[in-house]
């Protein structure tokens, strides 16, 4: 069989799996973008409706006192938008959050490593953890201030998780560092972790699952999407409260002396 053919068939082999690659990316994302869309919907509908049940408890009470409907329909009306509607302010957030990701996904080194590998070309958790609160925050905020201006105060809370996700961040690079685990490691572990899709690379150390690894991870998925369900009832940001703020900072805790466990294994 020609030579030539057979070197080719990799090279379509490998062509094909990038494509089906940003394909399934670009169907997340799409099934992000509809979920939001719905969840945001939803809440209009429910506004509506309750605007609609306002209206005809003033109507209802229109024989029984006169200052009652006027008290009725000024808690009926809705906020004043500071620059543009609700749906407005949806879609330019969702378009900071698509430029962002579209950095995020082109951004590489010159060895083809993105923001969320080590140099052993293996996921980080912790600079997962940190795009995903980035992503969540960003939006939080440019939504509201486009639809009901800047937020009064910003939680202290979140500083506190942004600054528990850095310093994770940093303690983590600091130990690959002190380690050596930032050199280029033994041939067996990068054939190792070149096999692992990136969920398994990101929730193991040099191939064996990490539990705290999966807790960290956990609790961040819980504490965001918590922080988004309050952004959408209550209009504003949410002020996490410090039992879970603690809860984040031990998940953390455990995932760097996991991490530092091994690190200190050689390659």
């Amino acid at each position: 069989m020609n030579s030539d053919y057979l070197k080719g068939v990799p090279m379509k082999a490998t062509l094909r799996a990038g494509r089906m690659g940003v394909w399934s990316r670009l169907l997340v994302i799409g099934v992000a973008l509809a979920i939001g869309c719905l969840w945001l919907g939803s809440g209009r509908v429910d506004c509506v409706t309750a605007q609609g049940g306002a209206a005809d408890a003033t109507a209802g009470g229109q024989t029984q006192a006169g200052a009652a409907p006027a008290a009725v329909a000024a808690q009926a009306k809705e906020a004043p938008t500071y620059l543009v509607g609700q749906w407005g302010s949806f879609a330019i957030a969702i378009g900071f959050l698509l430029v962002v990701l579209l950095l995020t996904v082109l951004v590489k080194s010159e060895a083809g490593i993105n923001f969320f590998q080590s140099p052993d070309g293996a996921v980080s958790v912790a600079r997962v953890q940190v795009w995903i609160w980035t992503m969540a925050i960003m939006f939080a905020y440019v939504y509201l201030f486009l639809w009901h201006g800047p937020p009064e105060q910003f939680p202290d809370s979140l500083w506190k998780l942004m600054g528990i996700s850095a310093l994770s961040t940093g303690v983590a690079r600091y130990i690959a560092v002190v380690t050596g685990k930032t050199q280029t490691p033994a041939p067996e572990v990068q054939q190792k972790i070149k096999k692992q899709n990136w969920v398994v690379s990101m929730l193991s150390d040099d191939g064996e699952p990490s539990m705290m690894r999966l807790q960290m991870f956990g609790w961040t998925l819980v504490t965001v999407f918590l922080f988004l369900m309050y952004l959408h009832k209550e209009q504003k940001l949410w002020d996490v409260p410090q039992t879970l703020v603690i809860l984040m900072g031990i998940s953390h805790a455990g995932y760097l002396g996991d991490k530092g466990a091994a690190a200190a294994k050689p390659n």
